[in-house]
């Protein structure tokens, strides 16, 4: 029984895993299934790029066509392209002199077997410049996926980060819940003893006791919330050996210079280059609009054999070379889209201010916060410490009977929620100073990837 026991030990401590911020991190960054879907999108750019070099190089098709038909139409063309036509097929062996007579042969000639065998090429000489904008579209595009990727590592982080806070705090509070379980326990055996003295009355003990039931369901509730924050932890790093956490995670940072926080936001916010991006596709668009205004050129080459069997004789073969050149003489849809774009071109160029508009403002917000809950913290604090100076105090006067048991109590609750608002304090501190760095465009760990 006793080795089961140490087997079952030994077993959890193994498996079990005591983890601080950055093992989290790194475990999220690197399982998380929307981080891996996008960069999937990235490789979807990539090909969209390499399907644009690949419709400039053109396109060879091999084909086989067998037919078998008594169209007349059909089988003197296909008479015509093995060579194979002859004046009986115009039926000059049935004429007799009269050129009105339908020739026989011509009109109703046998069924015919016909296989068409070719090698095509067909490729775009020139679109008016309209694939290399698209394929400097699609490198914008790419540009774009890979900042997305970049963006959504930095917020999974901050997601990250007050997860994994949340659960250090919520251990924190458990531990203050168990040493107001033993502050309470003290004052029932003072209550007790008294009592047992004479001292007090049967409802100073049973004051005691309801509070330690109190506080005991307290423990139980501070108990499941770790639990939960571990497990919301196990979920964003799919890792299930999570156990424990270490010290909370803090990010300091200087605020005190505006301009210079403003100036390093607009420079490494990943969302202002993202509206960069899509004005320069926009005005890029503009350019495509206005391909439509030059002409159109293309080629076709063919290499092929006919025949009434599948052969690769060299007097069955044929081929076939042309360029194509194509322009439209009117059209008003032209200048329409043409007009589009310069008005999608414009709207990029608002949206880009209005986000540079939207950067300043949050980052005044967030300094504003950081500012406010550090002052925040610092009183809550002082608060803690004077009650538990006041529930010290308390616990003499009633022991020389000056004050009611309900009193005692009463600031001892008060200091049980000191400690508890300075710990939500502390972390409601760090996920603002860390929001900072968000809105500076740096990631966690301070750095713009």
């Amino acid at each position: 029984m006793i080795k089961y026991f140490l087997l079952i030990i030994f077993s959890t401590s193994v498996f079990a895993q005591i983890v601080d911020f950055n093992d989290v991190l790194n475990l999220t960054l690197q399982n998380d299934k929307n981080l891996q879907k996008q960069k999937l999108n990235t490789k979807i750019s990539k090909l969209d790029i390499e399907n644009i070099n690949a419709i400039s190089y053109g396109k060879i098709n091999l084909s086989e066509e067998i037919s078998r038909t008594n169209h007349s139409g059909y089988v003197f063309n296909s008479k015509l392209s093995s060579r194979e036509a002859s004046f009986n097929d115009f039926g000059f062996s049935e004429n007799n002199g009269d050129f009105n007579k339908e020739p026989k042969n011509l009109n109703y000639p046998d069924s015919r077997n016909n296989f068409t065998t070719k090698l095509t090429y067909d490729l775009p000489l020139f679109t008016g410049f309209k694939l290399s904008k698209q394929k400097e579209i699609l490198k914008l595009k790419q540009k774009a996926e890979i900042l997305k990727l970049t963006l959504n590592k930095k917020y999974l982080s901050y997601e990250v980060l007050k997860a994994y806070n949340q659960a250090v705090i919520a251990k924190e509070f458990i531990n203050a819940s168990k040493k107001a379980q033993d502050s309470i326990n003290f004052v029932l055996k003072s209550a007790i003893a008294f009592h047992k003295e004479g001292l007090v009355t049967k409802i100073d003990v049973n004051q005691a006791r309801l509070h330690k039931l109190n506080i005991n369901a307290q423990v139980i509730e501070a108990t499941n919330n770790y639990e939960l924050a571990l497990e919301y932890l196990r979920f964003l790093s799919s890792n299930d050996k999570i156990s424990n956490v270490k010290e909370l995670k803090t990010i300091h940072y200087d605020i005190t210079n505006f301009t210079t926080l403003l100036h390093e936001a607009l420079k490494n916010r990943d969302e202002l280059k993202l509206q960069k991006i899509n004005k320069s596709a926009m005005k890029k668009n503009i350019d495509i609009a206005k391909s439509s205004y030059f002409p159109s050129v293309y080629s076709h080459l063919e290499y092929g054999f006919n025949d009434d069997k599948l052969t690769f004789e060299d007097d069955k073969d044929y081929y076939t070379a042309m360029i194509g050149i194509n322009y439209s003489l009117f059209d008003n849809t032209k200048s329409i889209k043409k007009q589009q774009t310069k008005i999608t071109y414009k709207q990029s160029i608002l949206d880009y201010e209005k986000t540079k508009d939207f950067i300043k403002l949050e980052l005044q917000k967030d300094l504003l916060n950081v500012k406010t809950k550090e002052a925040i913290l610092k009183e809550k604090v002082q608060a803690k410490i004077l009650a538990k100076e006041i529930v010290e105090q308390s616990k003499l006067m009633y022991k020389n009977r000056l004050i009611s048991m309900s009193e005692l109590l009463k600031q001892e609750a008060n200091f049980q929620n000191s400690k508890a608002q300075v710990l939500m304090a502390k972390y409601e501190n760090t996920l603002a100073l860390a929001k900072i760095t968000l809105d500076l465009g740096l990631n966690l760990k301070g750095k713009n990837d």
